[in-house]
C-alpha cells in the first residue's frame, strides 16, 4: 500500500464515516480482499481502522484520529497543511484546509498565505483564479483582453494549461489562438476573462511537453547602486532585492540592489522624485534624465 493510498484511504473514512469494502475497491480498482489486507496492515501501524459485520456494516474508523508521526512526519504534515492554505488563500474555500487539518492533527496556525493585494481588488483576484481554475480543469477556451509590454490592448482567445507562479507575480501558460503559439499571460494583465463553451486542446501542450520546458521571457537583470532617503527606503526594499544597504550621516542609505532591465524601470525609478538619485550605472541614469525631460515638456 503506497503513501497516496494510505492517505486517501484514511482520508474517505473520516469525511465519509462509514463505507463498504465493495465500494473502496471500486474506488482504488483492487479487489475486495485486497481492501481488507489493507485495513490489517492499517490496524497493524496502529491506525484505529475496524471492520463492522452484519447488515448495514462495513469499514470505519475511530472518531476524532488524525494521522500521527507513524504515518507521516511532522514536515510531511507541515507541508500538507501548508501547500492548502496557499492554495485555498486564491480558491476562497477553507473546507479543504479543515478536513485535512483533522486528518493530520497539527498546529497550521503559525502560518497564513494570501496572494490578493491589500485592496479592494481582492476578492477579483479570486474570482479570476476561480475562472481560470475551472477552465484548465474543463478544458474550456477562454477569452480576455490583454495588455502587452508596449500598453496595447489585444482580444485572446486562449487553450488554458496551467497557472504558474513565478517572480512574485501569477502567470497563464496557454496555447493563443491569435498568435499560434505557446504564451505566457501576466494575470494582472488580463481584463474580461470568459469561460467559453468550446473545448480546449491539449495535444499541442502534450507535444510541447516532450520539448524542453519553456520559460517565461524575463529582461535580463541589472545591478544598481542608488541613495535613497530614509523616509522612502521601505519602498525600494518591497520594490527589489537590495544586496547591500550602507547608512549615511544624513539619514539617508546607500542601496545596491537588482531590477530587471524593462521598460517600465525608468518611470519607476523617476517616481520616487527627489528621494532616490542613481549612482550607477550611467545608462539609467540618462534613462531617467531623459524621462524627466519629457514629462517636463508636457507642462512647458
Amino acid at each position: 500500500m503506497q503513501i497516496d493510498q494510505l492517505f486517501l484511504f484514511v482520508y474517505i473514512l473520516i469525511d465519509k464515516k462509514q463505507v463498504t469494502a465493495s465500494e473502496m475497491s471500486k474506488r482504488f480498482g483492487v479487489s475486495p480482499r485486497t481492501i481488507y489486507r489493507w485495513l490489517e496492515a492499517l490496524s497493524v501501524s496502529g491506525v484505529p481502522v475496524y471492520s463492522i459485520k452484519g447488515r448495514g456494516g462495513g469499514i470505519a474508523i475511530s472518531e476524532n484520529y488524525a494521522l500521527d508521526k507513524t504515518v507521516l512526519s511532522e514536515e510531511e504534515r507541515l507541508e500538507i497543511v501548508s501547500s492548502l492554505k496557499a492554495f485555498e488563500s486564491l480558491s476562497g474555500t477553507k473546507s479543504a484546509e479543515e478536513k485535512l487539518s483533522r486528518l493530520v492533527k497539527t498546529d497550521s496556525d503559525w502560518l497564513e498565505v494570501d496572494f490578493s493585494p491589500w485592496s479592494p481588488e481582492g476578492q477579483g483576484v479570486r474570482q479570476l483564479f476561480g475562472t481560470l481554475r475551472d477552465s484548465i480543469l474543463k478544458k474550456k477556451q477562454i477569452t480576455f483582453d490583454y495588455f502587452n509590454t508596449e500598453g496595447k490592448a489585444e482580444h485572446r482567445t486562449v487553450h488554458p494549461w496551467k497557472l504558474i507562479y513565478k517572480g512574485q507575480a501569477w502567470y497563464l501558460r496557454a496555447w493563443c489562438t491569435t498568435k499560434k503559439a505557446e504564451r505566457f499571460f501576466k494575470l494582472s494583465r488580463m481584463l474580461n476573462v470568459k469561460q467559453t463553451a468550446r473545448t480546449a486542446n491539449i495535444t499541442t501542450k502534450n507535444a510541447e511537453s516532450k520539448k524542453k520546458p519553456s520559460a517565461i521571457k524575463e529582461p535580463p537583470l541589472i545591478k544598481i547602486k542608488a541613495k535613497i532617503s530614509s523616509s522612502k527606503a521601505f519602498y525600494l526594499l518591497d520594490s527589489f532585492a537590495c544586496s547591500e544597504t550602507k547608512a549615511n550621516k544624513d539619514k539617508s542609505l546607500t542601496v545596491t540592489f537588482t531590477a530587471p532591465d524593462a521598460p517600465w524601470l525608468p518611470g519607476t525609478l523617476l517616481s520616487y522624485g527627489k528621494d532616490l538619485k542613481i549612482i550607477s550605472p550611467k545608462t539609467i541614469q540618462k534613462q531617467i534624465l531623459d524621462l524627466a525631460k519629457s514629462v517636463t515638456k508636457l507642462y512647458t
